[in-house]
């Protein structure tokens, strides 16, 4: 049996879960390449821009960029994925991980999923994001994902929507609506984002303690802030 065992204990975000992710397989070159070829399927002719590229304060995300005045469907981000040339598999796990997203985020905004539209992370990258960990997942084969105790900071965080509390809205609205374990460390300031937490949650992680023995492969990704000396710690055990 495979098991994918995440270490989480320095934050969660999507630029960490899919560079681990990616790092764990053989040939992460190969994997890079299917990612970037990915990249390039969903790019210009799905950006419906209504970007007017003005600068915001990036500091709300550790993976996404955050750019106020774009906006992107639900059901336009569901046929850019239905619409890549990649298995039925792979599709399935990035919907999966943007259900946890949509869902979140029509929580915190009070939308219908019909009404919901995405800023940053309905973005050809953050959806080329969520494609690669599916892809990673899907070469990966695991029969398991097991997670650490979900640790994110405390106090406040300021983004494009003003200062928010730690964790953000949508990691609260995941949180309350999973069984992963969660738990606040003295870092001040947001540990881990909305899509790096969809990412972990729409891969059907389950809280649990590391496995035992010596993993067949490891990685560690850090993210665009980084926390402590460690990054997310991605390992594979084979029973």
């Amino acid at each position: 049996m495979k098991t994918i065992y995440l270490n989480c204990e320095n934050g969660v975000s999507g630029d960490m879960v899919l560079n681990a992710l990616i790092d764990l397989n053989e040939d992460p070159q190969a994997v890079r390449s299917e990612i970037h070829r990915i990249s390039h399927l969903i790019g210009a002719p799905h950006e419906h821009q209504h970007d007017h590229d003005h600068e915001h304060d990036h500091d709300h995300n550790h993976d996404e960029h955050v750019h106020e005045h774009f906006h992107r469907s639900y059901s336009d981000v569901k046929h850019i994925i239905e619409s890549i040339d990649v298995s039925s598999s792979v599709k399935a796990v990035a919907q999966q991980i943007y259900a946890v997203i949509a869902k979140a985020e029509s929580t915190v905004h009070g939308d219908s999923l019909e009404e919901l539209h995405f800023h940053e992370v309905g973005r050809d990258q953050a959806i080329a994001n969520v494609v690669g960990v599916a892809v990673c997942l899907n070469k990966l084969k695991a029969d398991k994902v097991i997670v650490s105790d979900i640790c994110d900071g405390h106090g406040t965080v300021k983004c494009a929507h003003g200062v928010l509390n730690v964790p953000v809205p949508a990691v609260k609205a995941m949180l309350d609506d999973c069984d992963l374990a969660y738990r606040q460390t003295e870092y001040e300031g947001e540990m881990v984002t909305p899509s790096g937490l969809a990412m972990v949650i729409g891969s059907g992680a389950v809280t649990g303690d590391k496995p035992e023995g010596s993993p067949v492969s490891s990685s560690e990704a850090f993210g665009g802030r980084r926390v402590g000396k460690h990054g997310l710690v991605a390992e594979l055990y084979i029973d």
